[in-house]
C-alpha cells in the first residue's frame, strides 16, 4: 500500500533485504526478484498482464525457513516464479493488514493472484513438485481465461465499491443504546461462559476447537476468572487446571521458560516452538489475574519465571523496549541433554511492534502491582515512554513497527488501541496528566479516521487512495474493536467526559452482531463487556 514518506522510504513495508533477515541459509531464494506489497507491483503485474505469486512469510516460523532452503531454492521454480509472475513477499507481523486478507490459515502462506489481486489458488508450505505443478496449472489457466478471471474479477471489485458506498454515508450522529441491546450486553458474558464450558477440555484443560491444534487462548480463560467473581468459582478451577495442563504438559518451556505459541495435540505435548511477545504478554496477564484471585505461590511461581524469561530474551535493555519474538526451531527444543547444549539459541526478532509491546506494558503494570516489584513498573514505563518518544507519526497516531530505526505503518487500528490501553494504565498507576492527554488524543485520531458511525464500529486502518487488490476494502475487527471501546468506557470515567462514553457504547452495541459470528475469538468481547458491568461503566 502506497502511502506517506516516512524517513525516506513509503509506508509500503519493510525492504526485501529487510524481510530476509532473519533466514541465514537461504541460499537460492535470493534469486527470486522479490518485490515490496504496494501499488508499483499491482501496476507492473497489470501492465505485463501476469498473475502475482504471494508468499507470506514470519520471522519465527520455521516452516518458512525450511521453504525458502527447499521449495525456493529449487532452480526450476525460481525460474518459472521469475518469468511468469511477480513475486511479492510479505512478513505478516510487518503487514498485518495483508496478512489478514490473504494468510491461508497458516504460514508459510503461498497465494497465486490475479493481477487485481483476487485469489486464483491459496496454501500452506507447498513443496517442489507441487509448487512447480501449480505454478504451471494457474499460469496456463490464467493464460487461457483471462476474460473470464477479469469479469469475475470487476464483479467483485462492484460489490465492494457498493460496500464502500454505503461506508462513507453521511452519519446521523450519535444514537442512545437501545433496552434490547443493554439487556444483551447485560447478559452476554454468562451467556459466553456456557459456551466456553461447552468447549472446554476436561482432560487437558484450554478448550477443543481443532482437532490437531490446540491455542491457550488466554482471553477465554480470562473471561471464566472474571465470572467467578459473580458468583460462579467453579470457574476458576477451569483456569487452574487449564494452566496446570500447559505448564506441565509442554506449552511452556520447563528449561528457559516463557510459553510456546501452540501445541499440535490436545494434550499439550507437541508445542510449535516459537514464543511470541503478544501470546506471553496475555497468559502473563492471565497468571497474574489467577494470583490475585487465589495467591496461590505456585502462580507466584510461575509469573515470576514468564517475566525472568522475557527480561533475559524479549527485553532490549540498551533502548528500553520488548523485541518481537523468538523463532521457532524444533531440533533445539528437543528434550535430551545435549540438545540446547549444542546447538545456538533460536534468533530474537528485534523488530519493535508497538500494540504488542503495549499489551506486555500494560502486563508489565499489572505484574508490579501484584507482585510488589517496583522494577517492573519502571520498565513498564521506560517502554511506553519510548513508544512515545519514537512511534508516534505526525499526524497523530501510531506507527505499526519499528526497524533498524526506521518507524512506519501508520494508522493501524491495533497499535492505537493497545497503545491507549496502557497509557490509561499507567495513568490509574502514576496520575500523569500526559499519559491521559495522549491516550485521548490517540483516540481522538481513531475517532476521526478510523470510525464509522454508521455501524458504530472503527475501521482497521485509514483510508488510502492507493491500496490494491483486498486492501481496497477495509475491515472491523472484532478484538480492537471491543479494546477502543473500553479505553472509551475508561477515558469518560477519567475525563468525565460524556461524548467518550456515548461513543463508546456505540462501539460496544456495533460490535454485538459480529461477536456472535466470531466463536472463541470474541471472548476479548466478552471480557470487555463483563468488566464494564462489573465498574458500572454502562
Amino acid at each position: 500500500m502506497s502511502g506517506n514518506v516516512v524517513a525516506g522510504r513509503t509506508q509500503s513495508s519493510a525492504s526485501i533485504s529487510e524481510i530476509f533477515r532473519f533466514s541465514p541459509r537461504l541460499n537460492q531464494a535470493h534469486k527470486i526478484q522479490w518485490r515490496s506489497w504496494g501499488f508499483d507491483a499491482f501496476q507492473e503485474a497489470l501492465r505485463l498482464d501476469k498473475p502475482i505469486f504471494l508468499l507470506i512469510t514470519s520471522s519465527w516460523c520455521q516452516w518458512c525457513h525450511i521453504m525458502d532452503e527447499t521449495t525456493l531454492s529449487e532452480p526450476s521454480v525460481i525460474a518459472i516464479i521469475n518469468h511468469d509472475y511477480i513475486p511479492i513477499r510479505v512478513d505478516s507481523d510487518i503487514r498485518p493488514d495483508v496478512n489478514q486478507r490473504y494468510n491461508q490459515n497458516g504460514w508459510p502462506s503461498v497465494v497465486l493472484l490475479s493481477s487485481e489481486g483476487e485469489i486464483l489458488w491459496g496454501g500452506v508450505y507447498v513443496p517442489p513438485k507441487q509448487m512447480l505443478y501449480y505454478l504451471g496449472h494457474v499460469r496456463r489457466y490464467y493464460g487461457e481465461h483471462r476474460q473470464e478471471i477479469a469479469e469475475q474479477v470487476r464483479f467483485l471489485q462492484d460489490q465492494r465499491f457498493t460496500r464502500k458506498l454505503s461506508q462513507t454515508l453521511p452519519s446521523t450522529g450519535l444514537r442512545s443504546l437501545l433496552a434490547e441491546e443493554r439487556t444483551a450486553l447485560a447478559d452476554l458474558p454468562v451467556e459466553a461462559g456456557r459456551v466456553l464450558q461447552d468447549l472446554y477440555d476436561p482432560d487437558f484443560g484450554g478448550f477443543t476447537i481443532h482437532p490437531h491444534l490446540k491455542f491457550p487462548h488466554p482471553e477465554a480463560l480470562e473471561l471464566l476468572v472474571l465470572l467467578s467473581r459473580r458468583q460462579q468459582p467453579e470457574m476458576l478451577d477451569l483456569v487452574c487446571y487449564s494452566l496446570e495442563q500447559m505448564r506441565d504438559g509442554g506449552l511452556w518451556d520447563q528449561e528457559e521458560g516463557g510459553f510456546f505459541r501452540y501445541s499440535a495435540s490436545g494434550d499439550w505435548s507437541i508445542p510449535h516452538t516459537e514464543k511470541m511477545l503478544e501470546e506471553n504478554a496475555a497468559l502473563l496477564r492471565l497468571v497474574l489475574l489467577v494470583v490475585q484471585a487465589t495467591g496461590d505461590p505456585q502462580w507466584q511461581q510461575l509469573s515470576k519465571r514468564l517475566i525472568l524469561y522475557i527480561n533475559s530474551k524479549l527485553w532490549q535493555p540498551q533502548v528500553g523496549i520488548f523485541s518481537g519474538s523468538q523463532s521457532a526451531d524444533e531440533e533445539y527444543y528437543e528434550p535430551g541433554l545435549y540438545s540446547r547444549a549444542s546447538r545456538t539459541a533460536p534468533l530474537v526478532d528485534t523488530t519493535v511492534y508497538t500494540a504488542w509491546n503495549a499489551r506486555m506494558i500494560s502486563s508489565y503494570f499489572l505484574a508490579a502491582r501484584v507482585l510488589n516489584y517496583p522494577s517492573l513498573d519502571a520498565m513498564a514505563c521506560r517502554a511506553l515512554d519510548y513508544l512515545c518518544e519514537h512511534m508516534v507519526h505526525r499526524e497523530g497516531s501510531m506507527y505499526h513497527y519499528s526497524l533498524h530505526g526506521y518507524a512506519d505503518l501508520p494508522g493501524q487500528l491495533a497499535d492505537q488501541v493497545w497503545m491507549t490501553r496502557a497509557l490509561l494504565d499507567a495513568y490509574e498507576l502514576h496520575g500523569r496528566k500526559y499519559y491521559l492527554e495522549t491516550a485521548i488524543a490517540l483516540m481522538h485520531f481513531a475517532c476521526q479516521e478510523l470510525l464509522d458511525r454508521q455501524s458504530g464500529l472503527f475501521y482497521d486502518y485509514s483510508e488510502d487512495a492507493l491500496a490494491v487488490g483486498r486492501l481496497a476494502l477495509r475491515e472491523q475487527p472484532l478484538t480492537e474493536n471491543a479494546i477502543a471501546a473500553e479505553c472509551l468506557l475508561r477515558m469518560a470515567v477519567y475525563s468525565k467526559r460524556q461524548n467518550l462514553h456515548d461513543t463508546a457504547l456505540l462501539v460496544l452495541s456495533g460490535c454485538l452482531e459480529k461477536y456472535r459470528r466470531t466463536g472463541i475469538q470474541g471472548a476479548i468481547y466478552a471480557c470487555v463487556v463483563a468488566q464494564a458491568i462489573e465498574n458500572s461503566w454502562l
